[in-house]
């Protein structure tokens, strides 16, 4: 650091040079941290249900002509780009073939087709991101599962995080570097 002093007209005016020769180090990177925004597994897209009771005959069965003429006149389209979760809100036996036959309407027109409710939908995409995941990202390192206050993530998905990471990490922590609370370590 260099200074100089300027005396003129009875003001004094200090000058300050700074010379910047060392390059800014990040510390979390040096140490091996690692943070993994757990709402980024969330999977992006509208979620729709659709229930098969409204193809019933009578409420009551599936009839494949009758299964099959309904399938002809529904209207596809509402479900162009969603993830769709095909349940039934009455308690009948479906047969299996109906669910394919479900599924082969919606293939080119929906994102990804589930046979389950919603709830379940969310959390086979969410397994599927975390599945997707380089786990050598994470090896022997310092693992912080952000959650921002924001965003409401089921603890579920918390819990899967934890269950697939475990193994491969050097310690686990709920939170991010600056407050975490640790999970475990290894």
């Amino acid at each position: 650091m260099d200074s100089r002093h300027d005396v003129g007209g009875g003001k004094i005016r200090i000058r300050i040079f700074i010379t910047m020769t060392a390059t800014i180090k990040n510390k979390i990177d040096e140490a091996g941290l690692v943070t993994l925004d757990v709402s980024e597994l969330v999977a992006l897209g509208e979620r729709k249900e659709l229930d098969l009771s409204i193809f019933l005959d009578e409420g009551l069965i599936i009839k494949e002509v009758f299964f099959r003429k309904k399938l002809k006149t529904f209207e596809w389209g509402q479900f162009k780009n969603c993830f769709v979760s095909v349940t039934c809100s009455k308690d009948v036996i479906i047969p299996p073939w109906s669910y394919l036959l479900i599924q082969m309407n919606l293939r080119n027109i929906a994102k990804e087709v589930f046979f389950c409710n919603l709830k379940t939908m969310d959390l086979l995409l969410f397994q599927k991101a975390l599945t997707k995941l380089d786990m050598n990202n994470y090896r022997n390192k310092r693992v912080f599962l952000k959650v921002c206050s924001g965003n409401t993530i089921p603890l579920v998905f918390l819990s899967l995080c934890v269950s697939i990471l475990t193994p491969h990490v050097k310690s686990l922590f709920y939170g991010e570097p600056c407050s975490s609370v640790p999970l475990i370590k290894n």
